[in-house]
């Protein structure tokens, strides 16, 4: 595992030359979080819903400053690699030491839904994969207390997975006793990390959660039956013959053909996603956004099962090789497609880069951090929120995203997409102090 890792932060830090470092609004979020957190401050009154274990981990890397975005992207990159090896660990074991299952259950993985691109922009999606699998290839190597803890990063990147600690905490609180003083730890401190520093940020213990049920427009709560949105939003994410792969498993089990409980042990990952999907698609009903983010990790774990299935269909086909010719063309023809989106990402990854970078310019140029903030409130484009405060060393709601902006204030317009038209419009009397290629700076000072 050591060496994998080490592996995995190797072709990570590759991917930096190739691909921008340049983090999405979450982790932006999540950068400014924890530099107050590590300054002694906190203000979550505003942005996403707060995740305390990317938090944390940003609040280490607030002292390396400006490089602290570089370093998370890195990071978060890692995961998706080591999370993408564990499919291929978990998808060959699952298909009686084929490499083809392995093979097939990383490719599903790697191309699920916008994995890569999430991945490439430092979201959460990768570490809560790359736990997950950690976890369960943790158990089976016979080392209970590393899956409790990758079990507990699970519950401190995403709250989908508190009925699954809860389900494995009874059961391994009933066989196992000598871990139940780690398990109670484990169900005082999840909660605690989520609630206490809202209360603390935001003086409102579920400010998290009233966020996560303000969706963005065409996520599936907005539907008319949001349930059925998410489901179907998920159900697209994976390969088309991921779900061959299942079938063939579940026909397997069904039958009792040869090999019935190899096929019943490789549906346990899909089993496991199909329920993520589904509390995702409950939470949906409820009123949160349900959206296909949400639903990567679940249908990532279908993936594993289902390329487990089709090298298990392949073995038992009458031409072996042929059969396993037909697995691998089945998953590299829609493959191909999807693979085709990396120079997109690599466009847009490049784009939020210049972004990000052009802004600390206009910034100075304006005067810098102290004549911007004495002019007026700060305006910026939506979605563009946390990186403004970010560059100003302010709270998140100092800053005005979605308003239109008025005197006295200071419009940072820009696109948020190369494709995408500038926003906001000035306020009225404004006058241009500074511009870039990207940006411009328009104020209309109280003074």
């Amino acid at each position: 595992m050591r060496r994998a890792v080490l592996a995995a932060a190797g072709l990570a830090g590759l991917s930096l030359l190739v691909v921008a470092p340049a983090p999405s609004y979450d982790p932006w979020a999540w950068l400014l979080w924890g530099r107050e957190v590590a300054g002694g401050r906190l203000d979550t009154r505003e942005g996403p819903a707060f995740k305390p274990g990317p938090v944390a981990v940003c609040a280490l890397l607030a002292p390396l400053g400006g490089a602290a975005r570089v370093v998370w992207v890195w990071l978060v990159r890692a995961a998706a690699v080591l999370a993408v090896w564990l499919a291929f660990r978990l998808g060959r074991r699952l298909a009686g030491g084929s490499v083809l299952g392995g093979v097939l259950a990383a490719l599903g993985v790697a191309l699920s839904g916008r994995f890569l691109a999430y991945s490439a922009a430092g979201a959460e999606p990768a570490l809560l994969l790359a736990a997950a699998l950690g976890g369960a290839e943790a158990w089976h190597a016979g080392r209970p207390r590393l899956a409790l803890a990758c079990a507990a990063g699970c519950g401190l990147v995403r709250v989908e997975s508190w009925p699954f600690l809860l389900a494995g905490g009874a059961i391994l609180w009933r066989r196992r006793p000598e871990h139940r003083r780690a398990l109670a730890a484990a169900a005082v401190g999840l909660p605690a990390a989520w609630l206490v520093p809202e209360l603390i940020g935001s003086g409102d213990l579920l400010r998290s959660g009233s966020r996560a049920r303000v969706p963005n427009p065409g996520q599936p709560a907005l539907a008319e039956v949001p349930a059925a949105a998410s489901l179907s939003e998920a159900a697209r994410l994976v390969l088309w013959p991921v779900w061959l792969g299942v079938a063939a498993l579940g026909m397997a089990a069904w039958r009792g053909r040869a090999g019935p409980a190899a096929a019943s042990r490789a549906l346990i990952p899909a089993a496991a996603g199909a329920a993520w999907v589904l509390v995702v698609a409950a939470m949906a009903q409820a009123g949160f956004s349900g959206e296909a983010r949400y639903a990567v990790p679940g249908m990532a774990l279908v993936a594993v099962s289902g390329g487990a299935g089709l090298a298990l269909a392949a073995r038992r086909a009458p031409w072996p090789l042929a059969g396993a010719a037909l697995a691998a063309v089945l998953v590299a023809l829609p493959a191909t497609g999807r693979a085709g989106a990396l120079p997109a990402v690599r466009e847009a990854q490049a784009y939020q880069w210049r972004l990000a970078g052009e802004l600390a310019d206009v910034v100075d140029a304006a005067g810098g951090r102290a004549a911007v903030l004495a002019c007026g409130r700060p305006y910026v484009g939506p979605y563009r929120g946390p990186l403004m405060a970010y560059r100003l060393d302010v709270p998140k709601a100092a800053v005005e995203p979605d308003a239109p902006p008025r005197a006295p204030g200071v419009a940072f317009m820009s696109a948020l997409t190369a494709h995408a038209a500038p926003t906001p419009h000035a306020p009225p009397g404004a006058r241009t102090v500074a511009r870039s290629r990207l940006w411009r700076v328009r104020a209309a000072c109280g003074y």
